[in-house]
């Protein structure tokens, strides 16, 4: 859908109180977004400070699915495991002294909330706010809100609200009586301007309350989460809150609210039941989210990186010379660029170069950037404010020449970069469109031409048309199995599901014809191919562009090591399993279905051995193996049903069509059911083509000694081997033994050496 169409759509059925930019974003990963038309941004905005971890998470997606199955929607009327590990978990985390949480859907009704248990633990009506505070836009939480056009129009608000001056201790000891039930504050008013709270006065603040019997609610709805580089910024001014809200990123983008409530509050007495309550909070599937943002913030360390790289922005920031900059204020990643005018053209401005950023107030420039934006983002988009504030550029920052861009992108810390990136994108068979997109937009900044087919492939070439020459093929894939692995680069270890198998190829195929097509000079084509669904049992990918090309040499992309290379796979036959009966006692002579699917297991594993005994040897390669990879069973009282899945993998030379018409023989003994799928021939060539030779000839080139290897399972060398021929090898870096583990992981040293390889083979080919 286009953005024109977009626009038009929301605009004609929306409410209208939201004032948007004509922007119609569809797809986001990490810190940078993309619009319908393609075009990328790096997000300063965060979703208003929602996508503290970033966008498109694995790890999210894996918990809602996971959570979504089992159960959605479960009220506070019973009890609930996920709802429990969560409750246990945020009084682990926040502010010693909150012991006890009611979750809720949004900022906005924590702060509700809060006010409303303030009231009903002090018997007091009176809620002290501040000016430029803000807090959300239901009625109580706007009564506590100051800004007059949020509020005027739907007065009269609740009563016995209050504001004072922020960073007034002086006021604040005017304004607080013995009527005051609670005081309201942001420890850095986001939205009013961002304004930091000073130490002396948020202890002080806290002081009062205590002594005249108040209680004090910390708002941090926007700066909880590692925000401001602490988990929750009350950290850093050695206060604990009676009530804590909380809401924005508390679920990696998930609606959901909370509100700590400490002892002042639960040793009232007044917290009695049905005194408030929510239909949708708490509810299984935020709370999977939860938990599993919560893992993400304490892998990642993700408040010390804010820290950090809120500390060298803010530097960055301060040195600026602009005519139009006022005054710079921040913590952590919660920036503020107030300007001498009104801030509205400016931001527009960072649109058009590629910047989403935010207002606050109507002067005031805000930066909200999720906290695992890399310092390269972080630093580009910093350089395009400059640009747009007029300030004196930066002469060890001069803006770059696309070829300048281009042999950045290829540089080895940007060949990293590439992998890393990819492997923060979740890419299972069937869902890797997001991948082959974020492929595209890469291997253009890096001089190629690239796009996604109509099967759903990545494909980039040297040449914008591939002619009838026959070029070089580089085929990958870009599907993972499931299972997150956090992301991370320690010690010259990139941690990653798919490190290995098999982004670690294709990242290493891409760069490769990147500096190929670089260097110039080069007639023949080299097309680089990220297919889909190469762990199903057919690839509908590879058999995509089995006619498209007719490749003089193709490159298979999976892992063997870089001094390795792989020049036979074995071939693959499934067949599933159905054995169906009566049910009948289990004390009595009939065999149960389970025992029949068994024992037609035993059969297979002893012919397979038989054959192995008579064909094989100790050779693996040559050796049939089968493999059971499930088998279950179920019943109703009335019928009971085994169901299993056996996979094979099938040596060279052997008679397919005799294997199955055994298996089926065995089956109609049985009384088992069978259907087979998935069948592929083994696929060899040798270490005599001239593409084996090149392999040869750069492997040394780098020192190394090179090897070849037979490998046990299947890849989309069987698919397209026998249509293009014999001058065909498997190569990637990566420890295949590690494929699909919960330790996949890749050397940097042995990718960037893979693509060293790599750019050999392909300028001597």
């Amino acid at each position: 859908m286009s953005t024109t169409t977009i626009i038009e759509q929301e605009d004609t059925y929306t409410s209208g109180v939201y004032g948007k930019r004509l922007l119609a974003i569809v797809r986001g990963q990490g810190a940078i977004l993309w619009d319908a038309e393609g075009r990328e941004y790096i997000d300063c905005a965060a979703g208003h400070g929602v996508a503290n971890i970033g966008h498109g998470r694995s790890e999210i997606a894996a918990a809602l699915a996971a959570q979504a199955q089992r159960l959605i929607t479960c009220p506070e009327i019973v009890y609930n495991d996920v709802r429990a590990r969560l409750l246990e978990r945020l009084v682990q985390v926040t502010p010693e002294g909150l012991s006890h949480f009611f979750l809720c859907n949004s900022g906005t009704e924590a702060v509700e909330g809060a006010l409303k248990f303030a009231r009903l633990a002090t018997g007091r009506t009176g809620i002290v706010a501040t000016l430029r505070g803000f807090h959300g836009r239901t009625m109580g939480a706007l009564s506590a809100t100051w800004e007059k056009h949020y509020r005027e129009p739907f007065a009269p608000l609740i009563p016995d609200v209050s504001h004072i001056r922020y960073n007034d201790l002086t006021a604040a000891e005017a304004a607080i009586t013995e009527h005051t039930a609670a005081v309201i504050i942001e420890l850095v008013q986001a939205e009013g301007g961002v304004h930091i709270g000073q130490q002396a006065y948020v202890q002080g603040l806290a002081a009062l309350c205590h002594e005249r019997g108040a209680l004090l609610i910390i708002d941090e709805v926007q700066t909880g989460f590692g925000r401001t580089g602490t988990l929750f910024a009350c950290e850093q001014y050695g206060v604990q809150p009676d009530i804590l809200c909380l809401a924005k990123s508390i679920a990696g983008g998930v609606p959901m609210g909370a509100i700590g409530l400490g002892a002042r509050v639960m040793e009232s007495g007044h917290i009695s039941k049905g005194s408030h309550g929510t239909t949708f909070g708490g509810n299984p599937l935020a709370c999977a989210a939860a938990l599993a943002t919560l893992d993400i913030f304490e892998q990642e360390d993700l408040p010390a990186r804010a820290a950090a790289l809120g500390a060298h922005a803010l530097k960055r920031l301060q040195a600026l010379q602009s005519p139009v900059i006022r005054e710079v204020r921040g913590l952590g990643l919660l920036l503020g660029i107030e300007l001498k005018k009104r801030v509205q053209p400016y931001l527009e401005a960072l649109i058009e170069r590629g910047v989403l950023a935010l207002p606050a107030g109507p002067n005031v420039l805000r930066l909200l950037p999720p906290l695992v934006i890399t310092e390269a983002q972080l630093d580009r988009a910093l350089d395009i404010v400059a640009e747009v504030l007029g300030a004196t550029p930066n002469p060890e920052r001069e803006t770059q020449s696309v070829a300048e861009t281009h042999e950045e992108s290829s540089s080895p810390t940007a060949e990293v970069a590439l992998l890393q990136r990819m492997l923060t994108i979740p890419s299972l068979s069937t869902h890797e469109g997001a991948l082959a997109h974020f492929m595209v937009e890469q291997a253009r900044q890096m001089g190629l031409h690239a796009y996604v087919d109509e099967v759903g492939n990545f494909v980039a070439s040297t040449h914008a048309e591939i002619t009838d020459q026959q070029p070089v093929v580089l085929l990958g894939h870009m599907d993972t199995v499931p299972g997150n692995i956090p992301v991370r680069l320690e010690d010259g270890i990139l941690y990653g599901r798919g490190a290995v198998d098999a982004k670690g190829p294709l990242a290493a195929f891409v760069c490769a014809t990147a500096r190929v097509a670089r260097q110039g000079g080069h007639s023949r084509p080299v097309v680089v191919v990220g297919a889909v669904e190469e762990e199903a049992a057919t690839s509908r990918g590879a058999r995509g562009v089995i006619k498209r090309y007719q490749p003089s040499a193709c490159i298979i992309g999976e892992p063997s090591g870089s001094q390795a290379v792989t020049i036979g796979y074995k071939g693959r036959l499934l067949l599933d399993g159905c054995v169906t009966q009566q049910s009948s006692h289990s004390a009595g002579p009939l065999q149960r279905s389970n025992e029949i699917a068994a024992a037609f297991w035993g059969r297979v594993r002893r012919h397979a051995d038989e054959w192995n005994q008579e064909h094989a040897g100790k050779s693996s390669f040559a050796a049939l193996l089968p493999a059971l990879l499930t088998i279950n069973s179920e019943q109703d009282g009335l019928a009971e049903r085994t169901s299993f899945t056996i996979s094979y993998r099938l040596p060279p030379n052997l008679d397919i069509a005799n294997l199955r018409t055994q298996l089926q023989r065995w089956a109609l003994e049985d009384d088992v059911h069978l259907t087979f799928s998935g069948e592929e021939v083994a696929y060899q060539t040798t270490r005599a083509i001239p593409l084996a030779r090149a392999f040869i000839s750069a492997i040394r080139a780098t020192g190394e000694q090179p090897t070849f290897k037979y490998k046990t399972g299947t890849s989309d060398m069987n698919v397209v081997g026998p249509h293009w021929g014999q001058n065909m090898v498997a190569y990637g870096p990566g420890d295949s033994s590690l494929d699909h583990t919960p330790q996949e992981h890749i050397r940097v040293a042995e990718y960037t050496h893979a693509i060293d390889v790599l750019e050999c083979v392909l300028n001597t080919i």
